[in-house]
């Protein structure tokens, strides 16, 4: 009974980095290509969310598209940085609702929002002494 284990043969060194080296490139390619893949997957649910958004907008208010109305010629005043200017048939449109609108607050009375903190006067008046 004279058995004897088998002998490992040994794997010469070159053979042995070669494999480990294009393992490491088959990971990172791999790596790169999950990256990738994920970077287009957000980019289409963006997309997606983006347009089911507009068209939820589009058909809760057909009026925000601007597609019924062609505009009044004037950018400035599209954008909201003029005032408009009323129309021969806007101005018989616009004048009921004008004065239904509230009366506008004087220039002079405060909002009590962005009146001064009397705490922090306080506190920067003992700080300067």
């Amino acid at each position: 009974m004279n058995m004897k284990k088998p002998t490992r043969v040994p794997v010469p060194p070159e053979a042995s980095a070669h494999n480990d080296s294009m393992r490491r490139l088959q990971i990172g390619i791999a790596g790169v290509m999950a990256v990738l893949l994920l970077v287009g997957l957000a980019g289409l649910i963006g997309d997606r969310a983006r347009k089911q958004v507009e068209n939820d907008a589009v058909a809760a208010n057909p009026a925000a598209t601007g597609t019924t109305d062609k505009g009044s010629g004037a950018p400035l005043e599209e954008l909201g940085v003029q005032p408009v200017t009323p129309t021969a048939a806007g101005a018989a449109a616009t004048a009921p609702a004008a004065a239904k609108t509230a009366p506008m607050q004087p220039a002079s009375a405060k909002v009590p929002d962005l009146e001064p903190d009397p705490e922090l006067q306080r506190a920067r008046s003992k700080t300067a002494q």
